[in-house]
């Protein structure tokens, strides 16, 4: 039996063909996926990657789509959003238990109301848990892998996989998750507090955050910050702040974004990356690295 008819007859949940991916990019860019899939249960999901590894068929998990920028072409085979199977939010004795689809801003909502402390330097950070964790968000010197205890999760054939906190390392912004384990649920380690802390120190990082533009269509920073630097200082100092290429434009709020003006393409956001780097490198000498990932065809 072909791929989709086996998903069809075997799988809860959405299961979308020839999805535009612009459609669930924050970036609001990106071509079409061969299967865009949003599994119903955490069994769904064990089924979904069983099928793909049976057929051949190449899994991506895109989350809520942030800190990506999508090719024009789209992304070949399975596209998966664990939105639905892996949103639990549960309290543990030293912290709390989230899955992997639950937004950062969920996340902080339930840390709030449940008094839990230790994870309010992610406030603004968009996306989801699974996302952040695999990146090792975080702002400020602070990084949610400093907070993790356990990863639960599968492999792609859908084995069950379980990661202790001696057996996690992260750097800035990066880790060294297999790019083979599809994240299900991750265990914090927090510490108790009042909500009224909580909601103070999360506006004070929002504060913070006030000159990023957040009511404009990005992917949030473009490039990591170098040693003792800052990429959107860099950036700004190069005259590159209000540079374009298309639709996609150097944000005049702050230089580390790029902001899709309305039609921008991925091509476009990447020319104009290439641009921003070259400026930086041409006036300090220092070899900007990227922080949006790019995935899929031209």
């Amino acid at each position: 039996m072909e791929f989709s008819a086996e998903l069809s007859r075997l799988m809860k949940g959405d299961i979308l063909r020839d999805e535009p991916l612009r459609k669930h990019t924050s970036f609001m860019i990106g071509g079409p996926a061969d299967f865009f899939v949003r599994p119903k249960t955490e069994q769904d999901l064990v089924i979904l990657l069983g099928l793909a590894k049976a057929h051949g068929v190449p899994l991506m998990v895109i989350g809520l789509g942030t800190n990506l920028l999508v090719g024009d072409g789209g992304i070949r085979g399975l596209v998966m959003d664990l939105s639905s199977a892996c949103h639990q939010l549960e309290e543990r004795p030293d912290g709390l238990r989230a899955g992997s689809g639950v937004s950062v801003t969920e996340l902080l909502d339930f840390c709030s109301r449940q008094q839990w402390g230790g994870l309010e330097f992610m406030a603004g950070i968009p996306g989801s848990v699974g996302g952040a964790v695999r990146v090792n968000a975080g702002a400020w010197d602070e990084s949610i892998g400093q907070l993790l205890r356990t990863i639960r999760g599968y492999d792609l054939s859908g084995q069950a996989v379980s990661l202790e906190s001696s057996q996690l390392h992260f750097r800035y912004r990066q880790s060294d998750l297999s790019a083979d384990l599809v994240i299900a649920e991750v265990d914090f380690s927090l510490t108790r507090t009042t909500r009224q802390v909580i909601e103070a120190r999360i506006n004070d990082f929002l504060r913070r955050r006030s000159s990023q533009p957040t009511r404009q269509r990005s992917a949030g920073c473009v490039f990591k910050n170098p040693p003792g630097k800052a990429a959107g200082k860099l950036i700004e100092e190069s005259g590159c702040k209000g540079l374009r290429v298309g639709d996609a434009e150097v944000s005049r709020a702050h230089a580390n974004f790029i902001v899709n003006r309305g039609g921008a393409t991925a091509v476009q956001v990447r020319q104009l990356m290439e641009k921003v780097h070259a400026r930086v490198k041409k006036q300090f000498g220092i070899d900007l690295e990227r922080e949006i990932l790019l995935v899929g065809e031209e």
